[in-house]
Formats: C-alpha cells, structure tokens, sequence
C-alpha cells in the first residue's frame, strides 16, 4: 500500500505558524487585558515592535504599559 507523503515548503509551514499564531492571539484577547498580553509575549522575549505588530497597536504603547507594570513592581 502506498503512502502519499506532503511536501510542505517552508513558506507553507510559515504562513501556517502565522495563522495559528493569530488564532492563538485572537483566543487570548478575549481572555486577558492587553497590558497582561504585553507582559505574557514581553516574557516570552518578543520585542516592543513585535508585540506592537502582534496586538494591533503601537510600540510606544507597548513600552509604556512595560514601564507601568514594572513601576507596579511586577516581574516581566
């Protein structure tokens, strides 16, 4: 029996990371406030532009809702 095998390219396998990653960001902005996103993705290592890109917003914004949180004295 015969196996057909799919031979993603790896712009295939990048747009699909990129869908998943905008349903992920879609599921977690119906459950979380932005400035605990910026936090979640500052901890995962994204930088201000990326979570900008991300979220939809600014990298201004991003920075200043980081400066807030760590005023606040909580960790990133």
């Amino acid at each position: 029996m015969a196996r057909e095998i799919n031979h993603a390219t790896l712009a295939d396998v990048v747009v699909q990371l990129k869908l998943t990653n905008r349903l992920l960001v879609a599921q977690l902005k119906s459950t979380m406030k932005q400035a605990d996103l910026i936090v979640l993705l500052a901890s995962a290592g994204a930088s201000n532009q990326e979570i900008a890109d991300i979220l939809g917003t600014t990298a201004p914004t991003v920075s200043n809702a980081l400066v807030r949180t760590r005023k606040r004295g909580r960790a990133i």
